[in-house]
């Protein structure tokens, strides 16, 4: 009788144990899952720059930036401050110089890590600036609406030799072939029918308009980019091209979207903007669409290639709710095939609950 009645405690205890764990096990299951840890590490990307396979930067709003030094495999992230950045260009593995609103203008020493504010006589602080570009380890340029200031100094000092009249209708695109020799795309627009595109011969000491690029021929168009003092391609809501330095342009895809070119040679190019990447083989004569099928991507801003096979393009993903909160995710996307195939990363940004941050265009 003993026997029976610990047989049947035991059996009694095992039961119990064996529903507490379940019951333990079912109240885990319906628990809510915690929202994914998602690090705020860029806004809106705008620009990348790689110096070679290995080294790249891409900057974006709020003073985000990342940086890899392994062609991507990892990213660090910097950040500037409070400030919308547009454009990032590197002389050497350290050196290099970032822009943005309000006469932005960083200058970093160590590869990037931090950077200081540099600010020059002559730049205006509502000026809202596009574009860096350093021919050489002396010449730079930079454009803003107001012109390009130029500097044969390293950046010690900066000059503006073209100034708007408007400068909400400025400039807007800038190809610097050589540390001489570029273009300017934008207007003085003292005229009904303004030329558009203005040349220097002198690293941008003076400028002199190009006959034959009015803005009536020159409609939708927002981006240049010269391989040489003779052809060049524009681009915006078309793509035109043009063999004799600006005087005529021909069509080679009337409906697109362009925000930046990246061409290897007088045949090899690719464009990037909107939610598409076109490449050519043959000057333009024909763009092949390679953009790959991904809904993430919203809005490509930047490509760059370092030859025929290597390249990045960057831009802005969708909004997401996660948990409370609404995060605006970048997306960085390598190929190493030419665009046959492509590699993407999404970065992140915690917008809060209400999902609201300023844009810029």
């Amino acid at each position: 009788m003993q026997l029976r009645r610990s047989v049947l405690l035991a059996l009694l205890i095992i039961l119990f144990v064996y529903f507490e764990i379940h019951s333990c096990s079912r109240e885990n299951s319906l628990a809510p899952e915690p929202p994914p840890s998602i690090p705020s590490l860029l806004l809106n990307a705008t620009d990348i720059f790689f110096l070679n396979k290995d080294c790249g930067w891409v900057c974006g709003q709020s003073g985000t930036m990342i940086m890899t030094v392994d062609g991507g495999e990892s990213w660090d992230a910097v950040d500037i401050g409070d400030v919308n950045l547009s454009s990032i260009s590197f002389i050497d593995p350290n050196i290099g110089w970032v822009v943005g609103r309000y006469g932005s203008i960083y200058k970093s020493t160590d590869r990037g890590a931090t950077w200081s504010r540099q600010l020059f006589y002559g730049v205006p602080e509502d000026d809202d600036l596009f574009q860096v570009v350093f021919r050489s380890e002396q010449d730079g340029f930079i454009q803003g609406f107001h012109g390009v200031f130029v500097s044969n100094t390293g950046g010690a000092d900066w000059e503006n030799y073209w100034l708007a009249v408007e400068p909400s209708r400025g400039a807007w695109s800038m190809s610097m072939i050589d540390d001489k020799n570029g273009y300017l795309l934008g207007s003085h627009w003292t005229d009904a029918d303004p030329e558009l595109l203005y040349r220097t011969y002198d690293g941008g000491f003076s400028w002199s308009e190009v006959e034959g690029s009015e803005a009536s021929i020159l409609t939708s168009i927002l981006e240049i980019e010269f391989i040489d003092c003779e052809t060049g391609w524009a681009g915006g809501g078309t793509i035109m091209k043009t063999v004799d330095g600006g005087k005529t342009w021909e069509m080679q895809l009337e409906e697109t979207t362009v925000r930046e070119f990246s061409f290897l040679d007088s045949d090899t190019g690719f464009a990037a903007g909107g939610e598409t990447i076109l490449r050519t083989t043959d000057g333009g004569c024909t763009w092949i669409d390679i953009t790959p099928d991904d809904e993430r991507i919203a809005d490509l801003r930047a490509v760059q290639f370092i030859d025929k096979l290597t390249g990045w393009v960057v831009g802005r993903g969708r909004e997401e709710l996660v948990g409370e909160d609404y995060y605006k995710f970048s997306i960085v996307m390598k190929t190493v095939d030419g665009g046959d195939s492509w590699t993407l990363t999404r970065f992140g940004y915690d917008l809060g609950p209400l999902g609201q941050t300023e844009e810029v265009e």
